[in-house]
């Protein structure tokens, strides 16, 4: 169990289907186990990236109508997410972008003020890890009694996506926004149309679509190229990360 200190923490406490699984998956991200134990209850604890993180056995839960989730704050977040990737290809012999388990792309998310990454273990726990960053103001909600800022329609549209499939999951109605928007799309806002590209075929990979994902791709690979190398880093790395799965 977790040392005692002077300080206040909270313990994400989840459910698992198997001890077993859940250590050897939780093991491949760099997890250390802190505690474990068979009766009088079936009980794991681990250390993740200086984080408490522990589950207990609930053989009668069903991964995919699994809603437990937990928020991990952690600093060094694009080391952490390489080290996680490295570690499920380790283990699966592949980086598993889709179905259970899985891990979600990196990204920033100004309206939320993370940059953050989504994994889902085998038991169909939502582990989501941040990093604070600058907050932006929404170009789609009003929060906080402020109404969304201006923002061009392929801007609110990977906004929308993005919050539709990389924070609730919702790949199908993130689709129908994304394609919405790639219908007629404003050719000179070319930063953000590739942006919606990327995320789309994103979302064509988890929906298992493989045909419209190779249509995005393209386009993504296409416009890329009119972009220099500065401009465009962290899409290069989106883009070589969705290939590569």
């Amino acid at each position: 169990m977790p040392e005692t200190n002077d300080r206040s923490y909270a313990i994400p406490l989840l459910p698992c289907t198997s001890i077993n699984e859940t250590e050897k998956f939780y093991k491949a991200l760099g997890a250390v186990v802190t505690y474990k134990q068979k009766i009088p209850n079936n009980y794991i604890a681990f250390r993740l990236n200086d984080l408490e993180v522990h589950f207990f056995a609930l053989k009668q839960l069903a991964p995919a109508g699994n809603y437990s989730t937990c928020y991990l704050m952690v600093t060094e977040i694009d080391r952490f997410y390489e080290t996680c990737r490295a570690g499920l290809k380790t283990l699966y012999n592949k980086v598993p972008l889709k179905g259970t388990p899985r891990i979600n792309p990196l990204k920033d998310m100004p309206a939320y003020g993370v940059r953050q990454f989504i994994i889902v273990d085998p038991s169909g726990n939502y582990i989501r890890i941040g990093q604070p960053i600058q907050k932006k103001d929404s170009l789609v909600f009003a929060e906080n009694n402020t109404a969304p800022v201006i923002g061009t329609p392929l801007a609110k549209a990977y906004e929308l996506g993005s919050r539709l499939a990389d924070s609730h999951g919702d790949f199908e109605t993130a689709a129908r926004a994304l394609d919405k928007a790639l219908a007629a799309p404003d050719v000179n806002d070319k930063f953000n149309l590739l942006k919606v590209l990327i995320l789309r075929a994103d979302v064509a990979l988890r929906l298992q679509d493989g045909d419209r994902f190779s249509e995005l791709i393209n386009a993504a690979e296409e416009l890329i190229m009119t972009f220099s190398d500065s401009e465009v880093l962290e899409e290069r790395r989106l883009l070589a990360e969705l290939k590569a799965g």
